[in-house]
């Protein structure tokens, strides 16, 4: 509290008068800010009151405010993840209860009437989990996409078709990553899922290859590296490096004791050599703080290694912007005649003319009406197909090309499973005879024994290397050049091509070339040629459970005990998709909660050291207050003393 000191008689009278307003201004000042202080509760009412204490409470006050937005933020994301619950709740107890019904269905004495009351139980389950699909909250769909405000799924007829996407939303929840509070159909219940997953399609480098983009994506990391012959150094700068092409143009620069590199690029690996083939050392090594030379996997520090030095595993992870071209290993993929997609009775083509990346393909299928969505997957170079409708068989075949086929997506080729066909239940074989005839239009019978054929490929060599099918009358089987199947073409004889499946063999129907039902099949003769062509042998389930519950409603209608028997394990697996997503929410939840419950604690923490900084202690501010108004009245008296001044005061 400061004071001036008393005046005295030396001193001028203005400026005597000066120096006691000034003590009295200050002294009213001061109480002035002491009341402030017990108005306010607050010691440091502006930044000049303590400049280090103001600028440490901004500090505070900025985390309170951002612990408050994440404390909202959690309140929010609980909120979705309790509609959620709802929602799969919703959706296990439809797939319970539709389950029980198709345990009833399996029997073989059901009338009509019972089986017609348990597909309805059925349909009635199906809707339910249709609804509960399309549920919403906050305006945003639970299940078909963040940010989607129309309705998910969408009856069409007899079957469902899907219109949302597989967007989830994410907020902030704490220091770490961002948190989902969104699930996806696909995820909670196999709707939109994949069908088909593609193979590699392998992509080549090349000098506009991206170091980022090598080695599948791990990516290579430009820096300096040293080439030596043991004699002779140069040190090379390839920091600004941003392509493979940039790194080989600077290595063939380089002359060690007058012989220039021969650099080359293969499919997946890089070759340096010198330039006229002949040994010698070669050094490559990284400088301190590179990795340059080993990402390439032609580090070679000691020499030791004698050239060509080659790196190999350098294969680009495919992107949208991956040039056809750079496929196949290099060689590119031939796409001509494009590939037909069959959904249920319609089939869709799709041309690729004018596509030069693999966007340009993806745009195509996506773009058509065949309800088929294709997305790559960069990390392993392949294309992934996904049904949006729900009850229709969806197969990919070749249009009269190898586009299918190179693309990786056939979904019927000659490297699918025996054990896959029947729709993963296999061919069941015939005990006490051949699982299949052949008779060609000769009149002689081809008998086939399927124990130990595996592929669809080993069927294909069994009919080719039959002892009795090797003259020029024999019978050829390929795969179908347009869609997918398998097709037999034979001269025409006395008699065109028959299939037959004996005993208790259904290899005939699940290969394609005999109906269900049916026991042999005969084929059509056309210009001096018999043929029987074949229908998909593999077409594939949209999936999810609401495609389940559409099969398993017709199938109990049909009366089918073997597709009942099927769907009821794909039922089990739908519940199990379900339940588990509905666990994982909850294990959101109860970490959402505790991290709420930490940034609360921390908030606590922060206000506290806020008060701190700013409150005041109000028994140290009265104190001062009365010490205030105690130095303000004794200005005021000596302001009053020291005024009343008379001549004599100058005599």
């Amino acid at each position: 509290m400061a004071l001036l000191p008393v005046t005295t008689n030396r001193v001028s009278t203005p400026l005597n008068n000066q120096r006691l307003l000034y003590q009295l201004n200050n002294d009213q000042l001061a109480i002035q800010h002491q009341y402030d202080q017990l108005s306010t509760g607050r010691r440091v009412l502006r930044m000049s009151d303590d400049p280090a204490a103001a600028s440490r409470a901004i500090g505070y006050q900025r985390g309170i405010a951002y612990s408050d937005q994440l404390v909202r933020n959690a309140n929010a994301t609980e909120a979705f993840y309790q509609s959620t619950d709802v929602v799969l709740d919703r959706v296990d107890n439809a797939l319970i209860e539709a389950r029980g019904a198709a345990v009833e269905a399996a029997q073989s004495v059901l009338s009509e009437d019972q089986r017609e009351a348990l597909a309805m139980t059925i349909r009635q389950n199906m809707e339910s989990i249709v609804a509960a699909g399309n549920g919403m909250f906050n305006d945003h769909q639970l299940l078909g996409g963040v940010l989607e405000s129309g309705a998910a799924l969408q009856f069409e007829n007899d079957t469902v078709r899907f219109n949302g996407t597989g967007a989830v939303g994410q907020t902030k929840v704490g220091t770490g990553n961002a948190e989902t509070f969104t699930v996806t159909g696909a995820t909670a219940i196999g709707i939109g899922g994949t069908f088909q997953t593609g193979n590699s399609l392998n992509a080549a480098i090349n000098d506009d290859t991206r170091l980022v983009d090598m080695r599948q994506g791990i990516g290579v990391n430009p820096g300096i590296i040293t080439l030596s012959d043991g004699d002779n150094h140069v040190e090379l700068d390839l920091r600004n490096a941003a392509t493979i092409g940039d790194v080989v143009d600077v290595l063939r620069t380089v002359e060690l004791g007058g012989r220039s590199l021969g650099v080359s690029l293969g499919a997946d690996s890089i070759s340096i050599q010198y330039g006229d083939s002949l040994p010698g050392t070669l050094a490559v090594i990284d400088a301190e703080g590179s990795t340059l030379a080993k990402d390439l996997g032609i580090s070679n520090p000691m020499g030791y290694r004698s050239p060509p030095l080659v790196g190999d595993r350098l294969s680009p992870r495919v992107t949208s912007s991956t040039k056809i071209s750079d496929l196949g290993g290099g060689a590119g993929l031939n796409l001509a005649n494009g590939i037909v997609i069959q959904r249920g009775s319609e089939s869709f083509t799709i041309e690729f003319d004018d596509a030069e990346t693999i966007g340009d393909v993806l745009i195509a299928i996506n773009r058509s009406d065949s309800a088929v969505h294709a997305e790559l997957d960069e990390i392993q170079g392949r294309i992934n197909l996904s049904g949006l409708i729900s009850g229709v068989d969806y197969s990919v075949g070749e249009n009269g090309g190898t586009a299918a086929t190179e693309l990786g997506i056939r979904t019927a080729d000659a490297d699918t499973l025996l054990s896959d066909l029947a729709r993963g239940r296999g061919l069941s074989l015939n005990p006490s005879g051949p699982d299949l005839v052949i008779t060609r239009p000769d009149g002689i019978d081809l008998e086939f024994d399927l124990e130990g054929a595996e592929t669809i490929q080993d069927v294909m060599d069994l009919v080719a290397n039959h002892p009795d099918n090797q003259d020029t009358r024999r019978v050829r089987v390929a795969l179908n050049s347009v869609g997918n199947g398998l097709q037999l073409t034979a001269p025409t004889g006395t008699e065109p091509i028959r299939v037959s499946q004996p005993g208790l063999s259904d290899a005939g129907v699940y290969l394609g070339w005999i109906e269900e039902g049916q026991s042999e099949a005969t084929a059509q003769t056309n210009i001096g040629v018999s043929q029987l062509t074949g229908e998909d042998y593999s077409p594939r389930d949209a999936g999810g459970a609401i495609d389940t519950l559409l099969r398993l409603e017709k199938a109990v209608r049909d009366g089918d005990i073997s597709e009942i028997g099927r769907l009821q394990a794909q039922l089990d697996d739908d519940l199990d998709t379900s339940s588990r997503t509905r666990g994982r929410v909850g294990v959101w939840t109860q970490s959402l909660i505790e991290t709420r419950s930490a940034i609360e604690d921390e908030t606590v923490l922060l206000k506290s050291q806020l008060s701190d900084e700013l409150d005041a202690d109000l028994a140290t501010v009265i104190s001062e207050l009365g010490a205030r108004q105690a130095a303000l009245e004794a200005s005021m008296r000596f302001i009053g003393q020291a005024s009343n001044l008379t001549v004599l005061n100058y005599l």
